[in-house]
């Protein structure tokens, strides 16, 4: 009988087909020597801050001051990979983005952080910024709010200042006072509430901005790359991507209708955009504020960018193919557990024991990165039964072993 008939008889039957699954994160980006790391969003803004554009900007003039410094090996993967000498980055864009920078308090403070390497710490530090406010549910002293002036009680706490939390006015001996808008002067009491709804906005104003850099900025190299890699993705039956940008459709010309956006995309109307990038969930010590914008799974619902992932079956639903899970770019960190987990679900529930996961990695560190974070989030026995059955495999990131991996021929088991 016939494949494709059989396919249909036995999806009527309640068999699941799932195939090869790739699932991309922001590691697939790099992979392409696109600037999208952290470091590198932080480095062109500090540039553009710091300068007015009269003209069109060249390649060196926008990547050679900040960049060059803190990314000499990924600015030189650029110039390699890229014809830089055609690119110009648009004057009034870099401007527009300069003015956004202006008054954003997430800025102002992520540009006197420089302990941060990764988007996953930048998630962390997001959340201990929260963590502080915390110290105002313990403040019941009325008398002192009434008078403004917090001594000791916010003397370790100067983050607050560049959020304008608190003013360095002095008040007699004081040096601290409270920003006047966050005292409710009718209960005499501080207002956590609005201070959280303002950080809100701000953290909202900040994801425009990086919507911006990645559409005026990163958007610019699609064209000059040099030499796509010849990856086979048309041997993909579904892609899921973490990443905002367009990278499958505009270098492999992948149909953008074939691509689920997990974490939402980027938009040329920052009203449009629907990028997710937040913290798991609130801190337990601030959440009863009801204050919930800065977490992955409101923004997802909120930007409508709450998409499906993989189908795991039932107990009584039965496999007739094999399904191979492709992961490139992804840390497989804690950030993201609900999907790793649901990963390994669907190994566990394969009753054919033949669905696999394979993780390509881009150096021995970055395996070993993957490998933690994973036992960060899955039960070791878990991991280890399905490493052992060659059900979980970690491949080095590069052409010819994509290319192999992708070819691999899935095991079917048609019974009729």
């Amino acid at each position: 009988m016939d494949e494709l008939v059989l396919k249909i008889v036995y999806l009527r039957k309640g068999f699941l087909f799932m195939g090869k699954i790739l699932i991309t994160g922001n590691g697939f980006d790099l992979f392409h020597h696109l600037p999208t790391k952290y470091g590198h969003f932080m480095s062109i803004m500090k540039t553009i801050e710091d300068n007015n554009f009269s003209k069109d900007i060249s390649f060196e003039d926008l990547f050679g001051l900040e960049f060059k410094i803190d990314s000499k090996y990924d600015y030189n993967a650029i110039i390699d990979n890229y014809n830089v000498e055609n690119i110009l980055f648009n004057h009034e864009k870099l401007n527009g983005i300069k003015e956004m920078l202006k008054d954003n308090l997430w800025y102002k403070y992520f540009s006197k952080i420089l302990e941060i390497d990764t988007w996953i710490d930048f998630e962390v530090e997001v959340e201990n910024v929260l963590k502080q406010f915390e110290i105002f549910n313990k403040h019941k002293d009325k008398r002192i709010i009434k008078k403004n002036a917090f001594d000791d009680y916010l003397f370790d706490y100067t983050d607050f200042k560049l959020f304008q939390i608190i003013n360095d006015k002095m008040v007699g001996q004081i040096p601290f006072t409270l920003n006047e808008k966050y005292i409710n002067k009718r209960s005499n009491s501080i207002d956590i509430r609005k201070m959280l709804d303002d950080l809100a906005k701000s953290f909202e104003d900040f994801i425009k901005i990086f919507n911006r850099y990645l559409i005026d900025v990163v958007s610019v190299f699609y064209p000059e790359i040099i030499q796509k890699p010849l990856i086979p993705f048309q041997l993909m039956d579904e892609i899921y991507t973490f990443n905002y940008t367009p990278t499958l459709q505009q270098i492999y010309k992948v149909d953008k209708s074939k691509v689920v956006y997990l974490h939402g995309e980027i938009n040329d109307d920052c009203d449009k955009q629907n990028i997710v990038l937040g913290i798991s969930e609130m801190p337990k010590t601030i959440e009863t504020n009801k204050v919930i914008d800065f977490t992955k799974y409101y923004q997802k619902i909120i930007k409508n960018s709450n998409k499906k992932f993989i189908q795991i079956p039932s107990k009584n639903q039965a496999y007739s193919e094999e399904t191979f899970f492709y992961i490139i770019g992804h840390s497989l960190d804690n950030s993201d557990k609900e999907y790793v987990l649901d990963l390994f679900e669907f190994l566990k529930q394969d009753t054919l024991n033949k669905s696999r996961i394979c993780v390509f990695y881009y150096d021995d560190k970055d395996r070993d990165s993957k490998i933690r974070n994973l036992l960060n989030v899955v039960e070791e026995k878990l991991i280890s039964k399905m490493n052992r059955e060659d059900r979980l495999s970690f491949v080095k990131l590069n052409e010819t072993n994509l290319e192999l991996e992708f070819n691999k021929i899935l095991y079917k088991h048609y019974v009729w």
